[in-house]
C-alpha cells in the first residue's frame, strides 16, 4: 500500500474530525466529474518554470496522485453539514405525520368513503381499510426511525471545516525535493514577488495548488500559511526519526 493510500485509509477513520466542527459524514456520496483529473504537459511545464525544478516521470504520477488526494479532500470540505440533514429529516418527519393522518379512515367522513370503496368495482378496494392500516403503521416505522436519526445528529456551532492538508503539504514537499528542489515557506503577508519570502517552493506550492478545480480553496495568504506550518511539522518529524 502507498504512503498516500494509508494516509487516505487514516482519514476514513475520523480525520476530519475536529473540536470546533463535526465530521464529514461517511460513507459520503457525492457527484464526481465524469473525466479524471489529469495535468498536461504545459502544466507541468509551469510547475517546472515555477519551483526552478526537473520533473521525471515519477515526480509527476507522484503530484497527479497528490493532486486526486488533494481534489477529493476539497470535495468532502463541501459536503452536507449536519443542519442540512437535520432540515431534510424534519422535512421527512412533517410530511410522515401528514401521510399518517391521511390514512385513519375510522372516523367521519372517512369511514364512509372506506366502506363505499370496499364495495366499488376496483381491483383491490375490498382490502382498501386493510392497506391503509398497513401503510399507516410502516409510516409511523420509518418516522420513529427519522426522529432517532434527528437525535443521532451531532452539534454544529457553524464554523468552517477545517482544510486538513497538512500531510498533503508535507507530501508535495517531498516530490518537490525529489526534484532537486529545496522546501522552504514563510507565514503569508510578508510574501512580496521577488523577495526573499517568495521561494522556489511557494511559487511552485501555489502553481499546484491554482490547478487543482475544486471551489472554497485556501486564498494565496492562507496557502503560504500552511506551507509555513507544514514544512514546521515536517522538520520536527525528521528531528525525532531514527
Amino acid at each position: 500500500m502507498s504512503k498516500l493510500s494509508k494516509e487516505r485509509s487514516s482519514s476514513s477513520s475520523g480525520e476530519y474530525r475536529s473540536d470546533s466542527t463535526p465530521s464529514v459524514f461517511l460513507p459520503a456520496a457525492i457527484g464526481v466529474p465524469n473525466e479524471d483529473f489529469k495535468f498536461s504537459d504545459v502544466q507541468y511545464e509551469q510547475l517546472e518554470k515555477a519551483g526552478g525544478v526537473k520533473l521525471a516521470d515519477q515526480q509527476r504520477t507522484s503530484l497527479l496522485t497528490l493532486a486526486v488526494f488533494w481534489i477529493d479532500d476539497l470535495r468532502l470540505r463541501r459536503t452536507a453539514r449536519p443542519k442540512q440533514f437535520r432540515e431534510c429529516l424534519e422535512k421527512m418527519e412533517k410530511a410522515f405525520t401528514r401521510a399518517e393522518e391521511a390514512c385513519q379512515w375510522d372516523h367521519g367522513l372517512e369511514y364512509h368513503l372506506v366502506h363505499w370503496a370496499m364495495e366499488a368495482p376496483v381491483k383491490d378496494a375490498d382490502v382498501f381499510p386493510v392497506a391503509l392500516a398497513a401503510l399507516e403503521r410502516q409510516l409511523q416505522i420509518v418516522r420513529g426511525t427519522v426522529l432517532a436519526l434527528i437525535q443521532c445528529l451531532p452539534r454544529d456551532p457553524g464554523r468552517q471545516r477545517p482544510f486538513d492538508d497538512e500531510r498533503r503539504i508535507i507530501f508535495l514537499a517531498d516530490v518537490f525535493e525529489n526534484a532537486g528542489g529545496k522546501a522552504v515557506a514563510y507565514a503569508g503577508g510578508y510574501y512580496e514577488e521577488g523577495s526573499m519570502a517568495d521561494t522556489p517552493f511557494r511559487r511552485f506550492a501555489q502553481q499546484f495548488y491554482s490547478l487543482l478545480p475544486a471551489e472554497d480553496k485556501r486564498d494565496p495568504g492562507g496557502l503560504d500559511d500552511a506551507l509555513r506550518d507544514a514544512l514546521a511539522v515536517r522538520r520536527a518529524q525528521r528531528a525525532v526519526s531514527p
